[in-house]
């Protein structure tokens, strides 16, 4: 009886093993763990009666006590863990310390994916541990953390080639994005890319945007530095359609227009063109204009009519040289609370602008977007070699220098559907946002935040994804000649002294 009880015993502890490992494993052969766990509890249950008085004697002593007491506190110990991990499980939360968030999805990602209009199939093609699945696993699980509409699978090549010849994927790191009839393939997973497809699948209809032309403006076709080449391609990124438009030769504003962008024009706009676009704001239409300094396109008495008044002026400010820049290019960091510059916290700089002012015109609400510092002004005699402000002619600072306008359109308001209102945006300089400045600091998410917010696309209106900053650090010789000697020589020769002095005691011991 003794020598089977120790058999029974024995194989208790291995089948019971093996039960576990299969169900944590193979989790898939339940018959089989729940079989072996039947075989571990009639094995164990015939050790115990076949060894009860023994066992009763050895659970009595002063160390089965000491045992038990010890097993408790370590089942104390692991149901704690336990409770503190399925808190973890249930309530993630991602820590970035990185400088300036690289890990942190941006402002702008996060408004979008946090109200997905619905749910997105996301098939990733990695090899197993690869280093690119790493990285892509650390950014997609910033998505993951804020909605529950995108669900993800990983894909091996080489091990499903079936599946990857299906989705017409021939390239390690291809990600394939669903939803609905849409489908689109991203081989670059940034979260630019990865945001702006989920655009694309997601999105029923694509705005369209025209930039007028025919007034020597800055073309959107134009990759030097005074083109819009680059603004066009980040519209087109955000899911928008960009066009360019010649009014005098349509005579009007297509229909299809979201927003309509005068990017600087340098001749006169016709009072045909001028009436046209009025007519456009009249119907409902979104209209960003910027008009630079000594402009000749005229607009003046077009915008007085809408509540907005252009200054003659280019605006000074002295602070720009911590900046870098010039006395004549202004730098806003402070913004009026508005949709377009909410969580807005970057400094946008204009290399040389007007005022913008809004004045009182019944029916229309204007509101002035930006404002230069307290230290600046607005220069009248620009034209003098010398610059100074004068008290009594020129305008002392904050200096406004965009403004929005918008006028309602309904006669009786009606709850059942959205408002109709012309809405206008003026801003006193148009070189900010091209192919030259529109990479300097804030210039281009100004620019993509004020036309989705005149598209009424207030999903893609804050911060662009940052980028990783390089922090070299600048050593002198003098400093690398320390770091040298106190990393090689004192530090390493005080812990030898140390060592050989405590060598010494022992051996005199």
């Amino acid at each position: 009886m003794k020598k089977f009880a120790s058999m029974a015993g024995w194989l208790a502890l291995i089948t019971g093993f093996i039960a576990l490992f299969l169900y944590i494993v193979l989790p898939e052969l339940k018959s089989v763990s729940a079989s072996l766990t039947l075989v571990c509890l009639i094995n164990g249950i015939f050790f115990v009666v076949a060894n009860g008085p023994e066992l009763k004697q050895s659970l009595s002593s002063r160390s089965a006590l000491y045992g038990v007491n010890t097993l408790i506190l370590t089942a104390i110990f692991l149901g704690i863990l336990i409770f503190v991990n399925l808190l973890a499980f249930r309530h993630k939360h991602r820590f970035d310390f990185t400088e300036g968030g690289y890990f942190t999805l941006a402002p702008q990602t996060k408004k979008f994916i946090s109200n997905l209009p619905r749910e997105v199939n996301l098939t990733a093609f990695f090899q197993t541990d690869s280093p690119e699945k790493i990285a892509f696993t650390n950014l997609i699980a910033g998505y993951l953390e804020e909605t529950d509409k995108i669900k993800l699978q990983y894909i091996d090549p080489d091990k499903n080639p079936s599946v990857t010849k299906q989705y017409g994927v021939t390239t390690y790191g291809t990600i394939a994005l669903e939803s609905g009839a849409k489908e689109t393939k991203i081989q670059n997973p940034t979260e630019e890319n990865i945001t702006n497809a989920l655009l694309k699948v997601t999105r029923d209809e694509q705005k369209i945007i025209y930039f007028l032309e025919g007034h020597n403006e800055s073309a959107i076709s134009s990759v030097e530095n005074e083109g819009y080449a680059t603004a066009k391609k980040n519209l087109e990124q955000d899911g928008f359609i960009v066009k360019p438009l010649l009014l005098l030769q349509s005579g009007e504003i297509p229909e299809d227009a979201s927003v309509l962008v005068v990017p600087g024009p340098k001749k006169p706009l016709q009072d045909e063109e001028q009436k046209a676009i009025e007519n456009y704001l009249n119907s409902g239409g979104a209209v960003f204009m910027l008009i630079d300094p000594k402009s000749s396109s005229k607009m003046e008495p077009f915008l007085i009519k809408w509540g907005i008044e252009l200054g003659e002026d280019i605006v000074i400010d002295p602070m720009s040289k911590l900046f870098g820049g010039d006395f004549a290019a202004p730098v806003v960091n402070q913004y009026t609370a508005h949709e377009i510059t909410s969580d807005f916290v970057l400094a946008t700089i204009f290399p040389i602008i007007r005022s913008v002012r809004g004045v009182p015109v019944a029916g229309i609400t204007t509101t002035e977007l930006l404002k230069t510092g307290a230290n600046s002004w607005a220069e009248f005699d620009f034209d003098s070699e010398t610059v100074n402000y004068d008290e009594g002619r020129d305008i002392k600072g904050p200096v406004s220098v965009a403004v929005i306008a918008i006028k309602n359109l309904d006669e009786e308001p009606n709850k059942d559907k959205p408002s109709l209102k012309a809405t206008l945006l003026v801003v006193g300089d148009s070189d900010f946002s091209n192919n030259r400045y529109t990479n300097f600091s804030g210039n281009g998410d100004f620019f993509l935040n004020a036309v989705s917010w005149l598209a009424e696309e207030e999903q893609l209106i804050s911060i662009r994804p940052r980028e990783r900053k390089s922090t070299p650090i600048q050593m002198t010789q003098t400093l690398g000649t320390a770091i040298f000697i106190m990393g090689i020589i004192v530090f390493p020769g005080l812990i030898a002294t140390v060592g050989i002095r405590i060598w010494w005691r022992r051996r005199r011991l």
